[in-house]
């Protein structure tokens, strides 16, 4: 008798434990997984590296990308950074595009650039947003490109 109510207490605990475990697996994979244009709201930091080509049929050379992006909880991007391609002197770039995100981190945005204050090609860009919306990794899509970014958030300044 005692060892049927101990069975029935483990299997009890047992159950328990799963349907604990189970739940939580499910909600916090719920939330962790949906995107939302606010969850990349605030400022980042980008540093990009990888091949360009500084014009129409011109070779891929290195190129680099550093800068800052801030991304309203519309989805809407705007940012300067400095570029430089192959080894020359360094451009003043800004962009503006609004993103568009899915519930699974994916997503794609088109940026308006400016290169030194004169208007720029669009620049396509796929991306995976992943950390909670700290990190987002961006890979350009364009012909003559062969070029990848992360982006870091910045802490909230009080």
């Amino acid at each position: 008798m005692k060892s049927k109510l101990g069975i029935g207490i483990l299997l009890f605990f047992v159950l328990a434990l799963f349907l604990f475990a189970a739940r939580a697996r499910s909600n916090g994979s719920s939330q962790d997984n949906r995107f939302t244009t606010g969850s990349t709201a605030g400022r980042y930091i980008v540093a990009c590296n990888g091949y360009l080509s500084p014009g129409p049929n011109a070779p891929l050379l290195p190129a680099k990308l550093l800068g800052t992006v801030t991304a309203d909880d519309g989805g809407t991007f705007t940012g300067s950074s400095t570029v430089m391609i192959g080894g020359g002197p360094p451009h003043t770039q800004t962009v503006t595009g609004t993103e568009q995100l899915n519930p699974d981190g994916t997503g794609t945005i088109t940026y308006d650039q400016k290169i030194d204050n004169q208007q720029g090609p669009p620049l396509d860009i796929t991306f995976i947003v992943s950390e909670r919306g700290d990190r987002i990794d961006g890979l350009a899509t364009d012909p003559g490109t062969v070029f990848s970014c992360e982006l870091r958030r910045t802490p909230k300044s009080d």
